[in-house]
């Protein structure tokens, strides 16, 4: 018992730590935070010191949307608190801040890359992911504002991209291992079961996912990188590795890097950018 009560302690030590690097970076006094949140007098000194080791989910709630807390932000202090938070699929304000957020980075990127949310919804993409997939170029505007699958695009052969990939025995299994370990965390939610569902009804997702199941899990499945070949009409066949980096303030989001892999790659994704 007394162990369990040291860890406990310890963890809300932790989180009072954390609300105050947050508070601090966010470049608000106690007070500030206080009046904006409605608390009393002297409350954050107390919780941020470990004083108030266990505050009221509600009163968190204010203090974390005083302080503007990103999800990422919210969901780490909370579960320092001991408090769970539910992952929603991100609202269309949430996907145009990723959108807004994520601009600069993307046409800065000399490589096709592109955006995912959690539900693998494609969101935003740089000018050399369209010079790969026509379908996007096609598409651009339905895919936008009705935030098609990715995963739907790789593994569904009308949409024209199947069709490219030349390395199909490897390349869509591993999408597979990485796609259920980015998922796992959000196995719980709602939403993740219709995301599921509406991809194993993919005759090639479902037959890639029994060949995942059939075969040793990666050991770095969040960081894979995935080979893949692709025969893009007058071009030739061009080769990536595929990488991802989830966005630093809200995890749901991220970006997929498809990095070149071989000098003929490197030279065709030169030439498309002076373009």
């Amino acid at each position: 018992m007394s162990a369990r009560r040291n860890h406990a302690e310890r963890t809300h030590t932790l989180g009072g730590m954390r609300l105050q690097a947050l508070r601090k970076q966010a470049g608000k006094t106690q007070l500030v935070v206080e009046a904006d949140a409605e608390l009393g007098s002297g409350y954050m000194q107390r919780i941020e010191s470990g004083k108030v080791r266990q505050p009221e989910r509600a009163t968190l709630e204010r203090i974390l949307a005083a302080l503007e807390a990103g999800y990422s932000e919210r969901r780490e202090i909370l579960a320092l608190f001991g408090y769970l938070i539910a992952t929603p699929l991100p609202t269309e304000a949430e996907i145009a801040w990723a959108r807004r957020v994520s601009e600069h980075e993307l046409h800065e990127l000399p490589f096709p890359a592109y955006v995912l949310d959690c539900g693998q919804r494609l969101l935003a993409w740089n000018r050399h992911v369209p010079q790969l997939f026509t379908i996007i170029a096609d598409e651009a505007d339905a895919i936008t504002h009705e935030h098609w699958s990715m995963l739907h695009l790789w593994f569904e052969p009308r949409y024209g991209i199947t069709a490219l990939v030349r390395n199909p025995q490897t390349f869509f299994p591993q999408m597979v291992h990485t796609f259920r370990h980015q998922i796992q965390q959000f196995g719980n939610e709602e939403w993740y079961q219709r995301v599921y569902e509406d991809l194993m009804r993919l005759p090639l997702f479902s037959a890639a996912w029994e060949r995942a199941n059939a075969s040793a899990p990666l050991a770095s499945a969040a960081r894979a990188v995935v080979p893949v070949r692709l025969a893009i009409p007058r071009v030739g066949t061009l080769q990536f590795r595929i990488g991802a980096e989830p966005f630093t303030h809200d995890g749901r989001f991220r970006i997929v890097y498809l990095l070149p892999a071989d000098p003929a790659t490197m030279q065709q994704c030169a030439a498309w950018a002076a373009a």
